[in-house]
């Protein structure tokens, strides 16, 4: 796998807006006003000051939360989704409830982000003349942990990226320079969080999104099978109904993830502005990410008050 080149400054604009990839004529607007101003920035490097790394390590602690959220989050409604199901059948068996996303799935991804958090806490003390001394040993010792994980201990597809990663840790020369750290460590950084996009999914048809998506599907295909059991229009109505709300949390999930992957795309350019000396462009990504995030939070309470309203309205019409 070869490591992904720094992001400079004529290439931070595209790439910015194709990890927000806002649709919206205002957060577009916002989106190329904050582009501009990195724009403006790319010709200023300086050495990242002690504020920047911990804003770095908050951005990757908001993605694993992120990501812990949505995955508890799509267990959750589809488990209601399998009990709502089951309780209209004559009987009750195991192969009605699907788990798409277990727990070791969900430790996996910690652990990922777990290394990711040690990396930064390693810069954080570059930084901190009082704690730099064992800083070196630090980052060697954990290239070496990272060179001994596997798919057995990291999501699938992601143990290349980090591989890469703990090689260039295990290369890093330094004493005092927090610069000369972040430049060595930039394309492994690149490449781990390549890898974890392409384990979330480009599009709903890979990765993580495509399991969730199938899972989904699968639920469709057995409320189709009511549909065509029910009898009466009022009884079809109600299958239709459960129909359509499931294709929108479906489709509401999937969106979730999509910004689960924008949030890694944002913070693997705020490492490489980072990289580069321009600290108020990686300040800036990684506000997105929290914007990210916020937007998520909004969305599952968006599904959660329209599932509310469809079930009253579907008992609301039961004779």
């Amino acid at each position: 796998m070869h490591p992904m080149p720094l992001l400079r400054a004529g290439a931070l604009a595209p790439a910015l807006l194709r990890h927000t990839r806002l649709r919206q004529p205002r957060l577009r607007a916002r989106a190329l006003a904050l582009v501009f101003a990195l724009g403006l920035l790319g010709g200023c490097a300086s050495t990242p000051d002690r504020a920047q790394i911990p804003q770095f390590r908050q951005g990757a602690a908001t993605a694993n939360q992120q990501t812990a959220q949505a995955f508890s989050d799509i267990n959750t409604f589809l488990r209601q989704q399998q009990i709502e199901r089951a309780v209209g059948q004559p009987t009750l068996n195991e192969g009605e409830f699907l788990t798409v996303l277990g727990d070791e799935d969900t430790a996996k991804w910690s652990r990922a982000f777990a290394v990711i958090d040690a990396y930064a806490a390693s810069l954080e003390k570059l930084l901190d003349p009082q704690r730099r001394d064992d800083v070196q040993q630090e980052l060697v010792k954990l290239g070496e942990t990272i060179g001994a994980l596997d798919d057995r201990q990291l999501p699938a597809g992601v143990a290349g990226g980090f591989a890469t990663l703990g090689g260039l840790l295990l290369q890093i020369k330094v004493e005092k320079d927090a610069m000369q750290a972040i430049r060595t460590a930039d394309p492994g950084i690149q490449a781990t969080f390549s890898t974890m996009m392409t384990a979330i999914g480009a599009d709903p048809n890979s990765g993580v999104r495509s399991v969730v998506r199938n899972t989904w599907q699968t639920m469709l295909g057995r409320i189709s099978v009511d549909f065509l059991r029910a009898t009466g229009k009022d009884a079809k109505r109600t299958v239709v109904q459960q129909y359509v709300a499931t294709m929108d949390q479906r489709d509401a999930q999937d969106a979730s993830l999509a910004a689960l992957r924008r949030s890694l795309g944002l913070l693997a350019a705020a490492h490489a502005e980072l990289a580069a000396g321009r600290n108020d462009g990686a300040q800036g990504l990684i506000d997105l990410v929290q914007r990210e995030y916020v937007a998520y939070r909004a969305q599952v309470e968006a599904i959660r008050k329209q599932r509310a309203s469809t079930q009253n309205g579907q008992q609301g019409g039961t004779p």
